[in-house]
């Protein structure tokens, strides 16, 4: 057996983990959305709830044990709920990521009856006017029901808080209302530069000490609430991508579209679920990874930042294998 710490996707015959972007549309519209998602967002060649449901056969035909559905909004994608059961009647856990805002008590039941791993759901904000500065459209409100509705069902709760200039402040106060409702797992960290986050840099970008602000509020609680984990992320955009290109995740995105990315940020596309087996895929998949453009990508990215600017207004799905 090889040591873990020369563990590589090429020694694995399938994924351990599908991320699924199920549609680009939202109800809400935040200001540092990497999709760029919204209410007329969609993409106008998103996948049917037929062929969703071909692809989880697949999915489970392929025994990959664990799939995030996440969007845009997943809930308002069509075929969501023929989906989530497939998925569980196979076996295969299900993490829903959320925004919470259309989860009533009656959503709620449906969810827990289907016993997801887990939900997640992002709250950005002590305050009303924060949170909706955050999503506009969106009601804190709701969102903190849908964790309380959940959360009184079983459901195992996670959470997650972008710290941005106007928000960081109240990181302890989200907590504290968190820790009240049952959120087992908090996950905050970096900002990412990208899609929406980079058109409003200016004030979603924190500062280095109001980053420290927020680790030492993450630091602080971790020790007061034993029965919560709150993990920081600590990579940015460019120590994300020199990290995955030496240590590549087993878990292919998905897109609403039909068409597999390596990471969200990488722009470009290694196959498609319309025209390639799953094992065409997780091939392109691996060997994606080692294809010198993607190196030389992450490398101009490295020296100017910009260039991902560039890429989030223009070139989201470039075909990799193209000349």
């Amino acid at each position: 057996m090889k040591p873990i710490s020369n563990f590589s996707i090429d020694d694995l015959n399938a994924p351990t983990y599908w991320i699924w972007q199920l549609t680009n549309r939202c109800n809400l519209e935040c200001i540092h959305c990497l999709w760029e998602s919204g209410p007329n967002a969609a993409y106008p060649d998103e996948l049917s709830p037929k062929e969703s449901l071909e692809v989880c056969n697949k999915i489970v035909k392929m025994q990959i044990p664990y799939t995030t559905l996440s969007g845009g909004e997943p809930l308002l994608y069509p075929g969501f709920w023929d989906l989530f059961s497939c998925f569980r009647n196979n076996g295969v856990e299900v993490k829903i990521e959320s925004n919470g805002n259309l989860i009533s008590e009656s959503v709620a039941d449906r969810i827990a009856k289907l016993e997801p791993r887990s939900v997640q759901i992002s709250i950005d904000g002590a305050t009303q006017k924060t949170y909706s500065t955050m999503r506009p459209r969106g009601v804190l409100e709701k969102a903190l029901n849908a964790i309380r509705y959940l959360s009184e069902r079983g459901i195992y709760m996670e959470a997650v808080f972008v710290p941005t200039r106007f928000n960081y402040k109240e990181f302890g106060d989200v907590v504290d209302i968190l820790h009240s409702l049952g959120v087992k797992t908090l996950y905050t960290g970096i900002t990412m530069y990208l899609g929406r986050a980079v058109k409003n840099w200016n004030i979603v970008n924190p500062t280095r000490e109001e980053y420290k602000y927020v680790i030492d509020v993450a630091r602080s609680k971790a020790r007061e609430y034993k029965d919560m984990n709150i993990i920081f992320y600590p990579f940015g955009l460019i120590e994300e991508l020199k990290f995955r290109l030496e240590n590549p995740p087993a878990s292919p995105l998905l897109l609403s579209n039909g068409k597999v990315k390596l990471l969200g940020p990488i722009p470009y596309v290694v196959a498609d679920v319309r025209k390639h087996s799953m094992e065409e895929i997780w091939e392109r998949y691996k060997k994606g990874w080692r294809h010198p453009k993607v190196k030389e990508w992450v490398e101009e990215v490295t020296k100017n930042p910009e260039k991902v600017k560039i890429t989030t207004q223009h070139s989201k799905f470039i075909d990799l294998w193209s000349e």
